[in-house]
């Protein structure tokens, strides 16, 4: 509503400069929208004048199928996703933020990353659109909690998994991977700043075990339900390392993998040469 009047008035000009990462905030004051702000305002820009496609530049030629630091031989991604882009942002793929193409996506606008230092490179390109049964990419993410909690007041009881994440809502603490059986639930998160008050309100509901120093290992591609074989790929690419949790199904685009942060490096160049190599 105030953009496009404002381009009308110079439709003469191709190029218009402007900065990001500044804006108000809820009281109105000046302030700055943090990680991924500058991306998050050229994704908002490009919403609001419905751009052909918005072009975010950085110091790397798009994202990686793995981490270049600790994985040799690592390729650009061609083409992505939303879903399968947010997966790896979350997960660890330091290029870009998981919140920062929102608007972009909310209106089917194309995203670019490119890189500043090789500007031929093509980059990759983030769409709405997905390759259909492939891998795309394998990214990590440190500093990991698991949490299991343990009662027989589980069986065949409802309303328990409500009252063990409005604890973690109370604290305003994100759960990021959940698995359950009968008897028992496990958990992870990676921001601990209150959890000796968490632990505290879960032991009222039964036994409480919390593992540190872990990482969540991310496998992300067209992992759709009727597809088959690429779960038992993953796995037998860490066959001999030992598996804490397992999340698969809760996103046709990700099977992530809790280990002991000391296994992560072996694990990602594992899963590179069994998936890629």
């Amino acid at each position: 509503k105030h953009l496009t009047p404002l381009l009308e008035q110079h439709k003469g000009n191709k190029l218009f400069i402007t900065q990001g990462f500044i804006c108000r905030n809820s009281f109105g004051e000046v302030d700055n929208l943090r990680r991924g702000g500058s991306d998050y305002t050229a994704s908002l820009l490009g919403a609001a004048i419905l751009a052909e496609e918005v072009q975010i530049w950085t110091d790397i030629d798009g994202m990686h199928n793995n981490d270049p630091r600790i994985v040799k031989g690592t390729k650009p991604i061609a083409q992505l996703s939303f879903d399968e882009a947010a997966e790896l942002a979350y997960f660890g793929a330091k290029i870009l933020h998981p919140q920062s193409v929102f608007p972009a996506q909310k209106y089917k606008i194309p995203v670019r990353l490119l890189n500043t230092m090789e500007p031929s490179a093509s980059g990759t390109l983030i769409t709405h659109n997905s390759e259909k049964g492939k891998i795309k990419s394998i990214a990590a993410k440190d500093g990991i909690t698991a949490i299991r909690i343990q009662s027989s007041r589980m069986l065949l009881a409802y309303g328990f998994l409500r009252r063990v994440f409005e604890v973690f809502e109370r604290y305003k603490t994100p759960i990021d991977m959940i698995t359950t059986s009968e008897v028992a639930v496990s958990l992870t998160i990676d921001e601990i700043g209150n959890l000796p008050k968490i632990i505290e309100e879960l032991e009222s509901f039964g036994t409480v075990e919390v593992d540190t120093n872990h990482s969540i290992v991310c496998v992300v591609g067209d992992f759709g339900s009727e597809k088959h074989g690429f779960a038992s790929r993953v796995l037998e690419g860490l066959k001999h390392i030992p598996i804490r949790m397992i999340s698969y199904g809760g996103s046709n685009y990700n099977v992530s993998l809790l280990i002991l942060s000391e296994y992560k490096t072996e694990a990602l160049r594992s899963l590179h040469n069994r998936l890629f190599e």
